[in-house]
């Protein structure tokens, strides 16, 4: 009974942890795809003002 419990125990841990780092990596794919966006349109805005002038 005790090796079941504790089995179940660690395997629930587990499956926590995944989803913690899963959901971590999700948030940190967000930032990157919004960091690139921010780079691409401060380039263009750049080129665009350099056209200007």
């Amino acid at each position: 009974m005790a090796d079941n419990y504790v089995e179940y125990h660690w395997q629930e841990y587990n499956a926590r942890k995944a989803k913690k780092e899963l959901e971590h990596k999700k948030r940190l794919r967000r930032y990157l795809e919004a960091y690139k966006k921010k780079l691409a349109r401060q380039k263009r805005d750049q080129a665009a003002g350099d056209d200007q002038a």
